[in-house]
C-alpha cells in the first residue's frame, strides 16, 4: 500500500505551508518513496509553484497536469453529463443559453456549474420547460452584482 497525500485548494495554502511540503518527499523506503502528494488547485496555483522560493517543491513534482478552459462543446457535454446524472431525460437548455453560458463562465466548469444550477432553479420559478439564453444572462448579472456587494 502507498500513501498519497491530496491537499485540494492548494492554491490557497500559506506559504510557510508551502515551503515545507518537500520534506514529506524526502524520505524513501527501499529506494521507494514513502509518500506521495497531490496538489489540487486553480490555476494561480503553477505561479506561486514557480517562485524560487519554491523550487525544492518544485523539483520534486515529478506529474504535472493542467486542465484547460472548457470548450462550447465540452460546455454542452458537461451540462447534459450532469442533467443525466440528474435523471433528466430530455434537454432543458437551448443551444443558445449553453453558448452564453460558456462565455460567462470563461470555460471554467466550476463557474459554469454554478450559473447552469442558478439558470435552472430561476427556470424552474417561472415554470419554463427550457432554460433559454436570457435566463442564463439575467442570472449571471444577479451572481456578479451580489457577489461584488457580499
Amino acid at each position: 500500500m502507498h500513501p498519497v497525500f491530496l491537499l485540494d485548494e492548494a492554491h490557497l495554502l500559506h506559504p510557510d505551508m508551502m515551503a515545507h511540503l518537500h520534506i514529506l518527499l524526502n524520505h524513501e523506503w527501499d529506494s521507494r518513496a514513502l509518500l506521495s502528494i497531490v496538489l489540487v488547485g486553480l490555476p494561480e496555483l503553477e505561479g506561486r509553484m514557480a517562485l524560487r522560493s519554491h523550487r525544492s517543491l518544485l523539483t520534486r513534482i515529478h506529474h504535472r497536469f493542467m486542465i484547460e478552459p472548457a470548450t462550447v462543446d465540452d460546455t454542452a457535454e458537461c451540462v447534459a453529463f450532469r442533467l443525466k446524472g440528474a435523471g433528466a431525460d430530455h434537454e432543458l437548455f437551448s443551444r443558445e443559453s449553453l453558448a452564453v453560458l460558456h462565455e460567462l463562465a470563461s470555460g471554467s466548469l466550476r463557474e459554469i456549474d454554478r450559473l447552469a444550477s442558478a439558470a435552472m432553479r430561476e427556470s424552474a420559478r417561472r415554470k419554463r420547460k427550457l432554460v433559454d439564453r436570457d435566463v442564463v444572462v439575467r442570472v449571471a448579472e444577479t451572481l456578479t452584482l451580489s457577489s461584488s456587494l457580499g
